[in-house]
């Protein structure tokens, strides 16, 4: 290109436009899609990856290490690879009991740990190696109490909120139920907030859509429900859940998830197959459509029955991203009917999707922000 010739930023190749806009906080982001159609484009197909927490259940070898996976479609199939420049050993720096891996959010991966009764939350940018320790909350997890979490950005604030429920056994005439306590942390704010009271058992971790978390939780006469939590108004809802769910199944078999932009449950209760619902419109009960079924045969009832399975991820051709228990991925494709099972070395895992960004955690104030 010539010295005389105008240039603009559109001009740049799109490597460097995604380096340059990996830079910046959502909330700019929201405002350089509106420019023109080319950043448009660029901001919504920011190479994405799954994040893996990998961790050793006897707490030896290969214990809190984090990795990131990334796909590739070849010739109709999706081929994977980790990338070892991108690998943290968690222990390194945290010489503590094992980290669990919450959810990834804009970059940043949100973990806790639970040396004793006390949990402590973490927000980690792995790419800016930058590190922020949330305040302890109250309530401790000593049994039979417990807490659960969600992580999550509010669009109309702009704000990043962690959610902590806190849930208490409370015993009444021989009977026992939870209440759960909603407790919220907004990134920069510096201290937690109640958000009120609900008689709900929640299953560990929320997923995210439409600004809200969602959680799997069960009332007091032993129902299974959806519990959303609402971001923006700090509100918490509950509706009806995916068919499916007795009492004489074991609940600890259905989780919850998101397919495309439609929330989903897992369900693996049967002997004979495992299945995926979907709830085709949000909130509406009768719209839930049983989306995938697989069929456990003997051969891969040692690998594939009897424990939860997570979804993690849908790609553009349909083919399915699952976590089995925390032990390893596979695939499956509904319309080839195949199934493949992905080899990432030894140790338990858990995993969530994840957008590399470079957006510092020192831009939110009255957070200690450490590097290492």
């Amino acid at each position: 290109m010539s010295s005389d010739e105008a240039t603009s930023l559109v001009d740049l190749p799109s490597p460097i436009l995604l380096d340059i806009f990996s830079r910046l906080p959502p909330t700019s982001l929201l405002y350089v899609k509106s420019v023109c159609r080319t950043f448009q484009k660029l901001t919504l197909t920011f190479p994405a990856s799954t994040i893996i927490n990998q961790f050793s259940s006897d707490g030896t070898s290969c214990a809190d290490t984090l990795k990131l996976l990334k796909f590739k479609d070849e010739g109709g199939t999706h081929s994977y690879c980790l990338d070892p420049n991108v690998d943290l050993d968690l222990q390194l720096y945290f010489p503590v009991d094992p980290f669990w891996l919450v959810i990834s959010v804009h970059g940043f991966v949100c973990f806790n740990y639970f040396p004793d009764y006390v949990d402590t939350i973490y927000i980690l940018n792995p790419r800016t190696r930058e590190y922020i320790i949330l305040p302890e909350a109250e309530g401790s997890r000593e049994w039979p109490n417990d807490v659960t979490y969600g992580f999550g950005f509010d669009p109309i604030m702009f704000e990043y909120k962690v959610i902590r429920i806190y849930q208490e056994e409370v015993f009444d005439d021989n009977t026992s139920y939870y209440k759960s306590e909603g407790q919220v942390y907004t990134i920069g704010k510096g201290y937690w907030r109640s958000a009120g009271h609900v008689m709900f058992s929640f299953m560990p971790y929320g997923v995210n859509l439409y600004a809200k978390i969602h959680w799997l939780v069960y009332d007091a006469n032993g129902n299974e429900l959806i519990c959303s939590f609402d971001l923006e108004n700090e509100l918490f809802e509950s509706f009806l859940t995916a068919p499916g769910y007795t009492e004489e199944r074991y609940r600890n078999l259905r989780s919850l998830g998101v397919f495309g932009r439609c929330l989903c449950v897992c369900d693996n209760s049967a002997d004979s197959h495992f299945e995926v619902w979907v709830m085709k419109e949000y909130g509406v009960t009768n719209s839930w459509v049983k989306e995938i079924v697989i069929n456990i045969s003997p051969e891969r009832n040692d690998w594939l029955g009897n424990e939860m399975i997570y979804m993690l991820k849908v790609f553009e051709d349909g083919e399915v991203l699952f976590l089995w228990r925390d032990d390893f991925l596979f695939l499956h494709h509904p319309l080839k009917k195949t199934l493949k099972k992905l080899d990432i070395r030894a140790g338990n895992i858990l995993a969530s999707n994840h957008v590399s960004s470079s957006f510092s955690l020192k831009s939110f104030e009255a957070e200690v922000v450490n590097v290492f």
